[in-house]
């Protein structure tokens, strides 16, 4: 009885470690509706210009969302502020509150220069907000190991119960 309550177990730790591992790596639950102040973020990440052109709602709300970090270490801040400017004006000059939002950059004019570069560019994070894929690993990683190790521990206490009656 004992023996099958161990391989129940056994066998219910190794599900739930694959399937903790299985939602790090597709990334269950990290859906999140996309915010055009985050759009005009994404487009910076890329290559530390923003090239598209957005209401200046997008540039205001893009604003709000940049950290200490990003004003230490970046040109983030000056380049949203001449966005904004730029938006405005556009609004001002054309009579209306919405412009359209146009990326004039193309994906596919990246600069690789070879497979390997190519394989690391898929595999990589490509937007400020996405979660890179060595972290995933890792997490899965750490997960399976403490459940391993949880697994080993819930024996060595069946085992040492038997041992005792």
């Amino acid at each position: 009885m004992e023996g099958r309550l161990i391989r129940q177990i056994r066998t219910l730790v190794i599900t739930a470690a694959f399937a903790a591992t299985a939602a790090l790596a597709f990334g269950a639950g990290s859906a999140s509706a996309k915010a055009c102040g985050s759009a005009v973020i994404n487009d910076w990440y890329v290559d530390g210009t923003i090239n598209g052109q957005y209401p200046a709602r997008c540039y205001r709300e893009a604003l709000g969302h940049v950290n200490d970090k990003m004003r230490i270490y970046s040109d983030l801040p000056d380049q949203l502020e001449r966005g904004l400017r730029s938006a405005i004006t556009r609004a001002g000059v054309l009579g209306t509150k919405t412009t359209k939002v146009q990326s004039s950059r193309s994906t596919q004019g990246r600069k690789n220069s070879g497979p390997i570069q190519r394989v690391l560019g898929e595999l990589g994070p490509d937007r400020a907000d996405s979660m890179p894929i060595p972290l995933m690993i890792l997490a899965g990683i750490a997960v399976l190991l403490i459940s391993a190790g949880a697994a080993s521990v819930l024996i060595r206490r069946l085992n040492g119960r038997r041992g005792t009656h």
